[in-house]
């Protein structure tokens, strides 16, 4: 995870309170954020764009900025030294980006230490400024059609100030937005906006704009080609011949989510008014994402002023962003004390709960009714409140008590043989990965030259086109894997055991999970025979019965590929060497080996799940 220097002087002034130090660390930890230490961040401005870039003490100065990478080493007029800060080194807490930023973690840390406990609420002023939702933002060609909006009045910026903001942008870039795919913000001055924005998506060529840190304009195709963002996050708009762009009443050109603002509308320490828009391609990730902003930037502005946008689609719905009205929920505090396994009143309830920035109320039956705050994205099960009970009571609180009944573990059955694959492969030089369940089609089938199996399991109202299905097999989550380590030495071997579902109408669910073994390589020197070796050494281990025959699939190379049957002459697994297409597909350049394996005592056909729906021969 990221560590970030966290101003000692600027949290002081926002905690309000004095606050010894030995008592903040405390604090912290309890709170769950893991302390690097304290220490001297230097600080540079890149004087083209504004940005601010910290080292610490023993790192080298910057060598070009991280925001529109001007190059220092060639031009050192570009790099301004500021004054060195006195910080507090945290690891950021994915889970908490809320708390990513001075303002949130002083907010944070005022309740829990019980200087200002309860819900922090923030009045909005009435929407002077709008956004009109065009049509053709919720289609294939330039899907992102989810936005949110606010404004925020009465600024007064410094070096250390524009730092923290651009700061927690990329943060929440980071873990809200997972890497902008999700989540995208943008921050503008409101003083170069005129007029109304509209927000729609616009032809490759179709106009140009200045992106930010340039001094020409240049077309959204242009940028995605030649700006350091635009090839950095270009892979966003794969599939993509529209992107979408925000634009004022008088053409100019604000951004073009997600990939970079405009320079004539870059905050700078002249600032006095902002813009912020979040875009996405769903809405509830994307107006969390805008509550954590919004809130995050008036804690830091003291006296600062919220200010809500409308928004308008484009069948005439309006809405008002951003709504910070609390959440609510309900906490069956019985079972909280159960669950917890240590006792606390009803009446002790709502102050623990105040502690972490919640309104609690009792109500019959043994339960709490809660307020939480608009800027917690954490909050999905009844589950997370009793976890803030606990934090509020102290872990280091809980009295320990011996277990008070005994029982003897067991494995679960197929967990063993899992196990025994898994040494295997280690011993083999393999790396463990695990990659996620829920795929889609484009990663699953698609790029291996495949039509979706009738036995896939789809997901009827997915949260984002990237999970539309349950996975069916293991080797897409490996590539991905790879694809995401590139920069690192190779070869590079992994593999996965896992459940995979498929759809079984003979099931009381419908479906069913089987277990599986997949493996990779890639590297220059990846051939046929390592992967043939690889996957004779399993099956041997196993102490199953087994041959070998050629088969052929989309996916491998002609004649470099082959199936392992049981005694049954059942296919239980394939392996080979991967078709130079998918490697493309991937954008990996290197060979790869692979294989995959039903395991053994698996009760479903595995014909069906190895081979039956794999029935494209195009490449």
């Amino acid at each position: 995870m990221p560590v970030v220097g966290i101003s000692i002087e600027r949290l002081g002034h926002l905690l309000r309170t004095p606050v010894p130090q030995d008592d903040l660390v405390k604090a912290l930890e309890r709170l769950g954020c893991d302390i690097e230490g304290f220490g001297i961040m230097r600080r540079f401005r890149c004087v083209r764009c504004g940005f601010v870039l910290e080292k610490t003490a023993t790192e080298a100065d910057p060598g070009y900025c991280d925001n529109c990478a001007a190059d220092f080493s060639a031009d050192p007029d570009l790099r301004e030294e500021l004054d060195s800060i006195d910080v507090i080194r945290l690891d950021l807490l994915a889970v908490r980006p809320d708390m990513f930023d001075v303002g949130g973690l002083a907010r944070t840390l005022r309740a829990y230490l019980g200087h200002e406990p309860g819900l922090a609420l923030y009045a909005l002023a009435e929407p002077r400024l709008s956004v009109q939702v065009m049509p053709g933002l919720d289609e294939e060609e330039s899907f992102r059609p989810a936005i949110a909006c606010g404004v925020v009045r009465n600024l007064q910026f410094d070096h250390d100030l524009l730092k923290e903001i651009m700061r927690l942008q990329e943060n929440l870039h980071w873990a809200m937005g997972r890497d902008r795919k999700r989540a995208s913000i943008g921050i503008y001055d409101l003083a170069g906006i005129s007029g109304q924005i509209i927000y729609r998506p616009v032809g490759p060529d179709e106009l140009v704009f200045t992106p930010l840190g340039w001094e020409s304009p240049v077309t959204p195709e242009q940028i995605l080609k030649t700006h350091p963002k635009g090839c950095l996050f270009a892979r966003l708009f794969n599939g993509f011949s529209r992107y979408p762009l925000l634009i004022d009443d008088a053409g100019q050109v604000l951004s073009m989510p997600p990939i970079i603002n405009s320079e004539e509308t870059k905050v700078t320490l002249d600032t006095r008014e902002v813009f912020i828009d979040v875009t996405g391609p769903g809405s509830t990730l994307v107006n969390k994402t805008l509550n954590v902003m919004m809130t995050s930037i008036l804690e830091i502005f003291v006296g600062s002023q919220g200010e809500a946008v409308t928004i308008r689609q484009p069948d005439d719905r309006c809405a008002q962003s951003p709504d910070l009205s609390p959440q609510e929920m309900t906490l069956d505090l019985d079972h909280a004390r159960r669950l917890l396994g240590f006792h606390f009143s009803d009446e002790d309830a709502p102050a623990l709960l105040g502690r972490m920035g919640h309104d609690a109320e009792l109500i019959p039956g043994s339960r709490a009714a809660v307020r939480m705050p608009p800027y917690r994205a954490d909050f999905l099960h009844e589950r997370d409140l009793m976890e803030e009970l606990a934090v509020a009571y102290g872990y280091d609180r809980i009295p320990r008590t011996m277990v008070p009944t005994m029982t003897v573990a067991s494995e679960l059955e197929g967990e063993g043989l899992a196990d025994r694959v898994g040494r295997i492969l280690t011993g083999l030089g393999f790396l463990e990965a695990m990659s996620l369940m829920l795929g889609n089609e484009e990663d699953h089938f698609s790029k291996f030259g495949l039509e979706v199996p009738a036995y896939t399991v789809l997901i009827a109202n997915p949260i984002s086109r990237e999970q539309t299905l349950v996975r069916t097999w293991l080797l897409p989550g490996l590539l991905d894997i790879l694809s995401r380590n590139t920069s690192r030495e190779l070869p590079q071997s992994v593999f996965e055991v896992g459940n995979v579902t498929v759809a079984d109408p003979d099931a009381e669910t419908g479906t069913k999970d089987l277990k599986k073994v997949a493996m990779a390589t890639i590297g220059s020197t990846a051939g046929f025979a390592n992967v043939r070796s690889v996957m004779e050494a399993v099956v041997k281990e196993l102490d199953e019965p087994f041959s070998v025959q050629p088969c052929v699939r989309p996916y491998y190379l002609e004649g470099r590929s082959a199936a392992v049957l049981g005694m049954d002459g059942e296919v239980r697994g394939e392996f080979g060497e991967l078709h130079p297409l998918v490697l493309e597909r991937f954008k990996l350049a290197y060979p790869i080996i692979c294989g995959e394996l039903l395991l053994p005592g698996q009760g479903w056909p595995p014909a069906q799940l190895m081979s039956a729906a794999r029935i494209s021969q195009t490449q």
